[in-house]
C-alpha cells in the first residue's frame, strides 16, 4: 500500500510540474507541488520506519550460518555452509538483543541442517531457517566413457573438485583402489568412482596351475600346484600342493605365482600355524588342511 502511495504521489506531482513549465501557474500551483513532494518525503520516511520494526531476514540468516560455521570449519575452503531463504512477506518484531542460533537436542548436522534463531528480548520469537552444508573434496572421476568389463589403469582416471555431501554411494580418492580393478558397468565420462562400479580382476582361475613359492631365512622354495578358487591381486585362496597333495592357502602375486605366507612373514596372521618355519620344505603351509 505505501509503495502504490509513493508512486502515485511521483507521478502525480511530475505531471503538475510539467504543467507548470508549459502555461506558467502562479505560486499557488507551485505550492500544490512543493506539497505534493512533501508528501512524497513523510510517506518514505514512513516507509523506512515501518522496515525499522522488523527483523531483516538477512540478519537471521547470517546467525544461522555463523552458528553453524563454528561447528563444522565452514569457509575453510572444503567446507561451507549457505542457509536457505527465508520469506521476505516475515514479519518479525526488530530484536533489542543480539539473535540466538541453535539446534534442538539429537540434531546431526547433515548436508542440510535445520538451524533455530531466537530472540530472547522484550518481544521474543523464534524462526527455524534450513542451512545446506557442502564439504568438497578432490575424488576420481571417469576420464572418458569406457565399456563394461574394461581394465582400469591410471589413463582411465582424472581428479575433479566436487561436492561430496550429498554422495551417497561413497567415493574414491585413492587410485590405487582402482588400478587393476574390472568395469561392472558402462561408466560415462565425469562420473565418480565408486566400489559399487569395480570389481577385482581374477587373476588366477580355478582348476589352473600356478606355482607357489615360499621364503624362509632366504631359502626360496618354488613347487607346482593347482588353483581350487578364483583369486585376485593379493586376496587369500586355496591352492593343491601337486608334489604332496596337501591343500595349502596362498596369496595371489600374479596370475601364475601365490605366496604361501609363513610365520614371521609380512602378510602372515594365522596365530597357530599347523606346519612351522622349521619344517617348511615343499609341504610347506600356514592354513594345512
Amino acid at each position: 500500500m505505501e509503495l502504490e502511495l509513493l508512486d502515485f504521489v511521483s507521478k502525480l506531482t511530475s505531471r503538475r510540474c510539467r504543467r507548470q513549465g508549459v502555461v506558467g501557474l502562479r505560486w499557488p500551483g507551485r505550492g500544490l507541488c512543493a506539497g505534493l513532494w512533501l508528501l512524497l518525503l513523510a510517506s518514505s520516511g514512513a516507509s523506512s520506519a515501518a522496515e525499522r520494526q522488523w527483523q531483516r531476514t538477512d540478519d537471521i540468516r547470517a546467525a544461522a550460518e555463523s552458528f553453524l560455521e563454528d561447528r563444522v570449519g565452514g569457509s575453510s575452503g572444503r567446507t561451507t555452509v549457505e542457509a536457505g531463504a527465508l520469506d521476505p512477506r516475515h514479519r518479525l518484531p526488530l530484536c533489542d538483543q543480539p539473535l540466538h542460533a541453535f539446534m534442538r537436542r539429537g540434531t546431526t548436522i547433515g548436508p542440510r541442517t535445520i538451524v533455530g534463531v531466537r530472540c530472547s528480548g522484550a518481544r521474543t520469537w523464534t524462526v527455524h531457517v534450513p542451512v545446506n552444508v557442502f564439504v568438497s573434496a578432490e575424488i576420481l572421476v571417469a576420464a572418458r566413457t569406457l565399456p563394461k568389463g574394461h581394465l582400469l589403469t591410471a589413463a582411465d582416471l582424472s581428479r575433479d573438485q566436487r561436492d561430496v555431501s550429498r554422495m551417497n554411494s561413497g567415493y574414491i580418492t585413492d587410485a590405487n583402489e582402482l588400478i587393476g580393478q574390472r568395469l561392472k558397468q558402462q561408466i560415462i565420462a565425469g562420473r565418480p568412482y565408486t566400489l559399487t562400479l569395480v570389481q577385482a580382476d581374477q587373476l588366477v582361475r580355478r582348476g589352473q596351475t600356478v606355482t607357489l613359492v615360499a621364503s624362509s631365512s632366504g631359502i626360496n622354495v618354488a613347487m607346482a600346484g593347482k588353483a581350487l578358487t578364483d583369486g585376485a591381486m593379493n586376496q587369500r585362496i586355496r591352492v593343491e600342493n601337486l608334489n604332496s597333495g596337501r591343500i595349502v592357502e596362498g596369496v595371489v602375486r600374479s596370475r601364475e605365482q601365490v605366496e604361501i605366507l609363513l610365520p614371521g612373514t609380512r602378510g602372515f596372521s594365522n596365530a597357530t600355524p599347523k606346519v612351522t618355519g622349521s619344517t617348511a620344505d615343499t609341504q610347506a603351509s600356514n592354513n594345512d588342511r
